[in-house]
C-alpha cells in the first residue's frame, strides 16, 4: 500500500513570516508618517486610529498579525510542534487580546477614559503578556524534545525579550516620565522576534509524514503449491 505524502509546514510558515513582517512595516509605515500628529515617543500606537487613513492601516496589520498566528498554528500542527496546555492557553489569549485591540477603540485622551478604551487597554496588556509567557513555557517544552532541542536556546531568548520589553511599557503606564510610545514599538519588534523565531523553526522542520503500513506476511510468502528452495 503507498504511504500517504504528508504536507509541508514551510509554506504556512513562510506565510507567517510574511504576514507578521508587513505588519510590522505598517507599523513602521504609520510611525514615520503620523510623526507630526502621534508621538513615536509618547504616544500608543493605537492612536493611528484615530487619524485619516490610520485607522484602516491599523486595522490592516492587526488582521495580518491575526492571520499570522492562523497559519503558524496550522505550520505547528503539520510539524507536530510539541506543546503544552499552558503555552496553548497563553497563546489563545494573545490571540483574544489582538481581537480586542482591533474592536475595542482606544481613549482619545487620557483625561477622558472610556468604557471602549478601558477594554482596549486591558486586552493590550493580555497581547504584551501573554505572548512572551507561551514562548518561555514552549522553550521550557522544547528542551525535552531531541528534534527541537536547538530551537529552544532561541525562543528562550526571545521570551526573555517580550518578558522585558513588556514590562518595560506596563511600567511606563504608571511612571509619566517613560517614553511610553517608543517602548511600545519595542515591545512589538519583541513579540514579531518571537513569531519570526517559531515560524522560521517550523520551516526548517522535516514534515511528519504517515507511518506506512507494514508488508503482510502473507504477501510475502511462497505461493500456495510452489516449493521453497
Amino acid at each position: 500500500m503507498t504511504p500517504r505524502t504528508a504536507l509541508s509546514p514551510t509554506p504556512l510558515a513562510t506565510l507567517t513570516l510574511v504576514m507578521a513582517a508587513v505588519a510590522q512595516v505598517i507599523i513602521a509605515g504609520l510611525t514615520l508618517g503620523f510623526a507630526g500628529h502621534v508621538s513615536p515617543w509618547r504616544d500608543p500606537v493605537s492612536d493611528y486610529a484615530w487619524h485619516r487613513g490610520g485607522r484602516l492601516l491599523f486595522a490592516v496589520a492587526v488582521v495580518l498579525l491575526l492571520a499570522a498566528a492562523a497559519a503558524l498554528v496550522a505550520a505547528a500542527r503539520l510539524a507536530a510542534l510539541p506543546h503544552s496546555p499552558p503555552a496553548t492557553v497563553l497563546f489563545v489569549l494573545w490571540i483574544a487580546g489582538l481581537v480586542v485591540v482591533l474592536v475595542f477603540r482606544s481613549n482619545l485622551s487620557a483625561s477622558n477614559p472610556t468604557a471602549s478604551g478601558t477594554i482596549h487597554r486591558v486586552g493590550g496588556g493580555v497581547l504584551f503578556a501573554s505572548l512572551p509567557l507561551a514562548a518561555w513555557v514552549l522553550s521550557a517544552r522544547l528542551r525535552t524534545e531531541p528534534r527541537w532541542l536547538t530551537v529552544a536556546p532561541a525562543l528562550r531568548r526571545g521570551a526573555v525579550a517580550g518578558v522585558t520589553t513588556a514590562a518595560a511599557f506596563g511600567t511606563a503606564q504608571v511612571v509619566g516620565r517613560l517614553p511610553a510610545g517608543f517602548l511600545e514599538r519595542i515591545a512589538l519588534l519583541a513579540e514579531f522576534l518571537i513569531i519570526a523565531i517559531v515560524a522560521t523553526a517550523l520551516r526548517r522542520a522535516v514534515s511528519v509524514s504517515s507511518t506506512p503500513e507494514p508488508r503482510s506476511v502473507t504477501a510475502t510468502a511462497a505461493k500456495p503449491g510452489r516449493a521453497v528452495r
